[in-house]
């Protein structure tokens, strides 16, 4: 089951790397209500060393698991020295906040989210908007909007 990211994983999480935005946003901040405000921490902004070092550690891992919803692609990554590392997160919504980074995007259709868990990418998540619809791969990366 452990392979590396398939071409088109590769190219969406990279794209994402280079251009995505941490969720929430700004805006989205600004529209928060109070108690919404106390459960999250202002959003830091990503410096390029940041995506420097995720878009590096990209190369480095592998896939460890995949979704099984049966309506998305979404796969979880682990680095290949760790891939017996059961502390290391690759199912998205779970883990440890403290460490995580989740950027976000969107396609026709879709919300796309890249985990990235101790400066590593962690979990590439494509969730479909609409119910009832469902994807057997990810995007072509330049349909990708941020």
């Amino acid at each position: 089951m452990v392979r590396p990211l398939n071409p088109r994983e590769a190219s969406v999480a990279l794209r994402m790397i280079r251009s995505a935005t941490p969720s929430p946003d700004e805006a989205d901040y600004a529209d928060f209500t109070p108690e919404q405000r106390q459960g999250w921490d202002p959003p830091e902004p990503i410096s390029n060393e940041q995506r420097q070092i995720w878009e590096g550690r990209l190369g480095e891992v592998m896939v460890t698991s995949h979704c099984d919803c049966g309506t998305c692609p979404s796969v979880g990554m682990r680095p290949q020295d760790r891939l017996d590392d059961e502390h290391r997160n690759d199912q998205g919504g779970d883990g440890d906040w403290s460490d995580r980074t989740v950027l976000t995007a969107g396609s026709p259709g879709a919300m796309l989210l890249l985990f990235i868990d101790d400066d590593s990418p962690s979990y590439l998540e494509l969730a479909p908007i609409d119910e009832g619809q469902s994807f057997t791969d990810f995007p072509e990366p330049e349909t990708i909007s941020f």
